[in-house]
């Protein structure tokens, strides 16, 4: 025993003055973000690298992937990484050099990413001389009379066509099922030169 019949023991004050409020510790919080990111980081890098790719369908840089991945990962750690998943072809990619963008395969049609960069090529082109709208024009005419089962797609071209043009220019290259179907009969390949055409299909490849 210490002094004045108090214990020998330092915690002594603080469960004097605990037991005198009549309260106790605080119970641990549990809380679902902490949880969420706990499991996040016993998932393997590759699954957390292709998590962050399905969460981006227009693709992301290795830089960005590097910058969004909790722990940060080396240069060429993640190199490896994208390396082998390109291999396993669950990666698809688009460009060159720092240019280079990653996709998540399992999202990704590779046609239709070909299709989207060849729009938005022949969008650029629109969008500093309008009048090669008339070209388009010509070639939807043109669809409309070897192919009558794609009249929705080709009414709805006109439709575009004849309207406001950042309107057509939106539509032409955004990122969606719908456009994704429209540019399957689209009347802007004429728009497209066979060099412009090779290098979109150089620059995107699954492996």
């Amino acid at each position: 025993m210490g002094t004045a019949g108090k214990p020998d023991n330092p915690r002594y004050p603080r469960t004097l003055n605990r037991a005198l409020r009549g309260t106790r510790p605080s119970p641990k919080i549990y809380s679902p973000s902490i949880h969420a990111w706990f499991v996040s980081m016993l998932r393997p890098l590759p699954d957390r690298v292709l998590h962050l790719l399905l969460a981006e369908p227009s693709g992301l840089s290795a830089p960005a992937i590097r910058r969004q991945l909790k722990p940060r990962v080396s240069q060429p750690t993640l190199w490896r990484i994208l390396d082998d998943l390109r291999g396993q072809g669950r990666v698809a990619v688009q460009g060159r050099a720092r240019a280079t963008r990653y996709y998540a395969a399992e999202q990704t049609d590779l046609s239709a990413l070909r299709s989207r960069r060849l729009h938005e090529s022949a969008a650029r082109s629109i969008a500093t001389d309008p009048s090669l709208r008339e070209r388009a024009r010509a070639r939807l005419l043109k669809l409309r009379q070897v192919n009558p089962h794609g009249r929705v797609y080709h009414d709805r071209w006109q439709e575009l066509l004849d309207g406001p043009l950042p309107r057509l220019l939106r539509t032409m290259t955004e990122i969606s099922e719908q456009s994704d179907a429209l540019r399957q009969e689209s009347p802007f390949s004429v728009l497209v030169t066979s060099e412009e055409r090779r290098r979109v299909f150089d620059s995107t490849r699954a492996a």
